[in-house]
């Protein structure tokens, strides 16, 4: 798969069959996905990937956070979409069946935690692409964060900022592709095509 495939064809999937993933092909995303740059090389992050038993607890802990604090964030953005506020609490109840959940980690630095948070960042797009290539499904998670205490208690993780929650498995779904928003970058001081 051509890199620029990956980045066309990514999705966030929200439903996973109900089949489990290879730790190995697990270790092989994450030993290519820590390739990425980081401030100072500092390479400040650190990752706890979750299965079986340990995962289903995690399931509940998102779920607790989707009632304790973010639907009410969804059901006001998305209150002219019921369908959507009823499909991410559905997600948040049951993380779409993905037997897989990966904990993105920073590292405190001397540096700003923007700077950690980007580190960490870089990694989990390499993360979401890789997984991408070898046939598996997604979800990028800042939701849950409101619920750090409770998952660093559960994965005994201390001294850690807590960027984002990534479930994974294979797709149930081929969610459709979504319109990019406009013109979002600007150019500035190029000549035209042609012009020397």
């Amino acid at each position: 798969m051509e890199l620029r495939e990956a980045i066309l064809g990514r999705r966030s999937v929200r439903r996973y069959k109900a089949q489990s993933v290879p730790k190995g092909l697990i270790e092989e995303i994450m030993n290519l996905a820590v390739w990425a740059p980081s401030g100072m090389n500092r390479q400040n992050w650190y990752f706890v990937a979750v299965a079986g038993e340990l995962r289903n607890r995690v399931v509940e802990i998102c779920y607790q956070g989707y009632l304790s604090y973010i639907g009410e964030r969804v059901e006001r953005v998305f209150s002219h979409k019921p369908h959507v506020v009823r499909e991410t609490k559905s997600f948040f109840a049951t993380l779409g069946g993905a037997p897989v959940v990966i904990f993105a980690y920073a590292e405190p630095g001397p540096e700003s935690i923007f700077t950690d948070v980007q580190n960490v960042s870089a990694v989990i797009q390499n993360i979401l692409l890789l997984a991408h290539e070898k046939g598996l499904g997604t979800c990028w998670m800042t939701g849950p964060l409101n619920m750090e205490k409770e998952f660093n208690r559960l994965l005994g993780v201390e001294n850690k900022k807590l960027v984002a929650l990534i479930a994974m498995g294979y797709p149930d779904e081929t969610p459709k592709v979504p319109p990019r928003r406009g013109e979002k970058v600007l150019y500035k001081g190029f000549l035209e095509d042609g012009e020397s």
